[in-house]
């Protein structure tokens, strides 16, 4: 948007604001009248005591619209309000944060439908955030950086929820594919600073490692195979410790782990076409030291000193769900590599469970069955289990 086209916006928005404080006063509704006089100061004017009053008056009536059976008008008050506040750039992020947790609060609450155009506010709001948090902070200073890291995980739990809200009141069965690539980029951003806890959260140390396997989970929901192989390529490649794991122990390189569980969630989702852009673009844009008829040599090969390769078994496995009848092949590919999968953290085995049963007709014992369905009742667009999002093991 052009500096001319964000000016004219303001100034709009500033005569719709002024316009409603003039209608709420003709009304007799002192506190919606109140509420727009603060939200139509200019920007120099507004300070943080004037940003927390709004904050508290649009509480009061979003509620009061929700009680009155007003959903539409408590949304609406929220987005503007909280698009007000980020839009203001004077540290009101902190302010608007709050406001936002009530919107996702009223979405669920009032059990409206997900429509594109609310799903384009909680975009816009996003956009609005991040231009916030970056025109407001340095993150130079540290006292401003821990707070950017504390406002950005709020973000992020704030599109989850919304997530969670599009899964159960869309039209898309796992949630809307652009909230899905929304919380992709948040939870990536939470992760490159999630080791370095806020002094002011008093919640458990997070771990880098999770909220990127969150992150590529959402992008396989979003249908963003692309994206996926962008963000791998900006991890550290296997080091020579890691290439021979598996038969001597350790871990697999994150990288690795990352698109493995990518591909899992495609399959499972029965999204062979994503899946397979993803490898091909791992196979043929990141420089591997060994070609990959020596990978696939080496996956056969017990005795090279080389541990299986995720890209060979991710190659194999694509591959196994394109035929018919190949259910020994895939249960035999599931022990070869039994190491790795069962090193993958969250579990990965609901995904594989469910690709043995769609593609290959394997029913999983009773016992799983429950797990799954259990699994089923934790799971949502950013439910607790990280990486296990809304409908990942729904029917086929």
């Amino acid at each position: 948007m052009s500096a001319s086209a964000a000016r004219r916006r303001k100034q709009i928005l500033l005569k719709k604001q002024q316009q409603a404080a003039e209608s709420e006063s003709n009304n007799g509704d002192p506190v919606s009248a109140r509420l727009y006089n603060l939200l139509s100061g200019t920007e120099s004017t507004t300070t943080e005591s004037i940003a927390y009053e709004a904050l508290q008056l649009a509480q009061s009536q979003i509620r009061r619209h929700v009680k009155s059976n007003q959903a539409q008008e408590a949304i609406h008050l929220a987005y503007d309000v909280s698009m007000t506040l980020l839009e203001k750039k004077k540290r009101m992020v902190s302010v608007a944060s709050q406001l936002l947790g009530l919107l996702a609060e009223v979405l669920h609450e009032t059990k409206i439908d997900c429509t594109e155009e609310l799903v384009e506010k909680m975009s816009k709001i996003d956009v609005a955030y991040k231009k916030a948090l970056e025109d407001g902070y340095d993150i130079k200073i540290e006292k401003e950086k821990e707070e950017v890291q504390r406002l950005e995980r709020l973000q992020m739990i704030f599109l989850k929820k919304v997530t969670r809200w599009s899964a159960m009141y869309g039209t898309i069965l796992h949630g809307h594919l652009t909230l899905h690539a929304l919380v992709g980029e948040q939870c990536w951003i939470v992760g490159d600073h999630s080791n370095l806890k806020s002094k002011s959260d008093s919640s458990e140390e997070e771990s880098s490692d999770e909220r990127r396997t969150e992150s590529v989970t959402h992008f396989a929901l979003a249908e963003k195979p692309q994206r996926i192989f962008d963000l791998l390529k900006t991890l550290p490649a296997p080091t020579k410790a890691e290439e021979k794991t598996g038969r001597n122990g350790g871990t697999a390189a994150e990288r690795d782990c990352l698109l493995t569980r990518s591909i899992l969630v495609f399959i499972a989702l029965e999204n062979l076409r994503d899946g397979n852009e993803l490898l091909l673009s791992f196979v043929n844009d990141l420089k591997h030291k060994r070609k990959i008829e020596k990978v696939a040599t080496s996956y056969m090969d017990k005795n090279d000193g080389f541990a299986p390769t995720h890209m060979m078994f991710c190659n194999m496995l694509l591959q196994n769900c394109e035929k018919d009848r190949a259910g020994p092949l895939f249960q035999w590919l599931l022990r070869s590599f039994a190491y790795d999968l069962t090193n993958m953290k969250p579990d990965v085995k609901a995904y594989t469970t469910k690709i043995g049963r769609v593609y290959f007709g394997i029913t999983p014992p009773p016992s799983m069955l429950n797990m799954m369905e259990n699994m089923m009742g934790m799971m949502s667009g950013g439910g607790a289990m990280a990486g296990m999002p809304m409908g990942a093991m729904g029917g086929a």
